[in-house]
Formats: structure tokens, C-alpha cells, sequence
């Protein structure tokens, strides 16, 4: 019969414990949140620009919005209203485009190639 060792046994679980540990510390919702938190913090504007997002922003006179895109080409054009803008295209992950709004009202945008569903609106109030 096969003699067990229950100190090695103890150390085992031990560094399994420990992993399972880091791996839920890893995933927790802090981590996450540390992680997204340039997205759309109180006193600047970080909008994920990616397929599929469409936006309605309401800043102050003055605040910066800053775009940050996902995957794809993707551009960021004004289509009315009272700004007017034009990121040009890029298709590099994690490209950003700003703009600092100056004029109370409202500007509406899209993504050209994109237009049916990564579009926007942005309303400027004093």
C-alpha cells in the first residue's frame, strides 16, 4: 500500500488556493473597473468607437470628447448641427480623435462606413 504524505499533500492545495486566489483578485470588479476607467469619467469624455456603438452626450461648454477606437477602419465626421469635425480614417486600435466643444447645441456624427449603427449625438449646455 502506497504510503501518503500529507505535508506534501497540505503544500499542494496550498499553491492551488493561492492561484485561485490571484485569478478571482485578477478578475474582480475593481480590476475592471481600473481598467475602464478613461471611459467616461466625470470631467472628460472617453467614448469606445467601435461596430455597433451609437452615443448620446450631454457636456458642458467647453469639455473634450475624446474617441477611442476598437477594431476596423472607422472614421468620426460631423453630419449637423452646430460643431463640425472630421477625424479622417484609421483603421489602428486604440487611434484616438478629440474634440474640445465651444458652442452651446447640438452635433450629430457617424462613422462613413459605418453609418447605420456608429453614430451620435453630442448636446453642449452651459
Amino acid at each position: 500500500m502506497k504510503k501518503i504524505n500529507i505535508i506534501s499533500v497540505l503544500k499542494k492545495f496550498k499553491t492551488l488556493l493561492f492561484v485561485v486566489f490571484i485569478i478571482f483578485q485578477a478578475c474582480s470588479k475593481d480590476s475592471i473597473d481600473d481598467e475602464n476607467e478613461n471611459y467616461n469619467n466625470d470631467s472628460e469624455y472617453n467614448l469606445l468607437w467601435q461596430s455597433g456603438t451609437s452615443y448620446e452626450t450631454t457636456i458642458q461648454l467647453g469639455e473634450t470628447i475624446t474617441w477611442t477606437w476598437g477594431g476596423g477602419t472607422h472614421n468620426l465626421r460631423s453630419t449637423g448641427g452646430v460643431e463640425t469635425f472630421d477625424s479622417g480614417y484609421s483603421s489602428t486600435y486604440g487611434f484616438t480623435f478629440s474634440h474640445t466643444f465651444t458652442v452651446v447645441g447640438t452635433t450629430t456624427y457617424v462613422c462613413d462606413p459605418h453609418e447605420s449603427h456608429m453614430y451620435g449625438t453630442v448636446t453642449v449646455i452651459e
